[in-house]
Formats: C-alpha cells, sequence, structure tokens
C-alpha cells in the first residue's frame, strides 16, 4: 500500500519550508529538478519522503518524522543529489 502524504505530516514547527518554487526555478520538469532536493521546499521534501518511504514499506508517521529529521542533518547539508540523499537517508535510518 503506497503511501501519499500531506504537508500536515511535516514537521513545519522544527524546520521552515516554502510551497512555492524559488527564485529561479522553472517548472518541475527540468533534469535539476529530477536529479536534486531542495530542502527548503516542501513539496520536494514531501516527494522525497513519500517516494522513500513507498521504496521501503514505511507507513508511520515516526517513519516520516525520522526520514525527515536524517534529511535536515547538519552532515548532508550541502548533499543534494537525489541518489546521494537516498543512500545517506537510508543509511542513516537502517533501512
Amino acid at each position: 500500500m503506497a503511501i501519499k502524504l500531506k504537508r500536515s505530516n511535516l514537521q513545519e514547527e522544527k524546520y521552515t519550508y516554502t510551497w512555492k518554487r524559488d527564485n529561479g526555478d522553472g517548472k518541475y520538469i527540468g533534469p535539476a529538478d529530477r536529479n536534486k532536493v531542495d530542502k527548503d521546499e516542501g513539496y520536494e521534501v514531501l516527494e522525497f519522503i513519500e517516494n522513500l518511504m513507498n521504496a521501503h514499506s514505511k507507513t508511520t508517521l515516526a517513519q516520516v518524522h525520522a526520514a525527515e529529521d536524517a534529511l535536515h542533518k547538519p552532515l548532508l547539508s550541502k548533499v543534494v543529489l537525489r541518489t546521494e540523499l537516498n543512500a545517506a537517508v537510508k543509511k542513516a535510518l537502517g533501512w
């Protein structure tokens, strides 16, 4: 069963997100958007976590928050490539 996350599933009291494209972002169809994750854009964080959780059959809100926390770890602050983030977050979570 695939999960579908909503804005209310994120920890907006802990992390600050924008809910529109940053200046300079084009439509969410270009190679850069497919390959990179902008961690301050809520819709990109939702999509990243949703895909990660569905790939690993995770379903709980606690797992959403754990993935979100892992994504925002200071150690990963400079990592933006989706493949590298996937590997690093999975490793941090033991998935």
